[in-house]
């Protein structure tokens, strides 16, 4: 995925100068590391959104940084849709049908990964979680970096993910409380969300414009707003947020 050009000097005045002086301080013993990043998808999603970000940060502290999607049919994504919410608490879990359907597929991008050689492969979410059982491995570190609460999952679909996750050195979480109590990981790191200040989605608007924008779409900026910013999803929880509402 091709993602252009971001320089830390960028950040000076956003983000605070310790952040950005400690960022360099740690990646000068990590200059010219090669680092993989892996996912589904190039745009559409708060990983893609992140990478895009990320990628082009770390070549310009020095690394050099890559970033691969995984290909996959209808029948694959469908298959991954439900295991990522069976880990996230669906109890209706993965079919046969489905858990075919994705060992197929990434038994086809094992090979398409083919030999490259990296120092560190960073594999996002469950999508291309098998990679690394399917395709093996040279002297890389491998780490899972996992974006969704895996702390109830349901039990049947995480036993058939946690088969593919026996061998990763790492594993990255956004909180102690979304790793799963049986991860065969035993080094676990946690980094919290974030966003990058400069993407043009978090730009600044004016209030004219953005009061515009909610009237054109037939929202009474004249009453009191409590605004949900994710999509129409059961683990959003956008019930919830109309619940708190009504018991301010």
């Amino acid at each position: 995925v091709q993602t252009g050009e971001l320089s830390l000097e960028a950040y000076r005045g956003t983000a605070p100068e310790a952040t950005l002086d400690q960022l360099t301080r740690g990646a000068a013993a990590l200059r010219g590391a090669r680092v993989l990043h892996v996912n589904a998808t190039p745009y559409g999603g708060g990983v893609s959104e992140l990478l895009r970000s990320l990628v082009p940060l770390l070549n310009d502290l020095g690394l050099i940084a890559d970033w691969q999607v995984i290909t996959g049919d209808d029948a694959f994504f469908e298959a991954t849709k439900a295991m990522h919410n069976a880990l996230q608490g669906d109890r209706r879990g993965i079919s046969r049908a489905q858990r075919v359907a994705y060992l197929e597929c990434a038994k086809r991008n094992a090979v398409e990964f083919g030999d490259q050689r990296h120092d560190f492969v960073f594999v996002h979410d469950p999508q291309p979680a098998s990679l690394l059982h399917l395709r093996g491995r040279n002297a890389e570190r491998w780490v899972w970096r996992c974006h969704i609460d895996t702390s109830e999952p349901d039990l049947d679909a995480w036993d058939y993910l946690r088969g593919f996750l026996d061998g990763y050195d790492a594993a990255v979480f956004t909180m102690a409380d979304f790793v799963a109590p049986d991860l065969p990981i035993s080094r676990v790191e946690l980094i919290p969300p974030a966003i990058d200040p400069l993407s043009p989605k978090n730009l600044p608007l004016s209030e004219g414009t953005a009061r515009r924008i909610v009237e054109w779409i037939g929202v009474d900026v004249d009453r009191p707003l409590v605004p949900q910013v994710s999509r129409f999803d059961p683990w959003k929880d956008p019930l919830g947020v109309i619940a708190a509402r009504s018991r301010s």
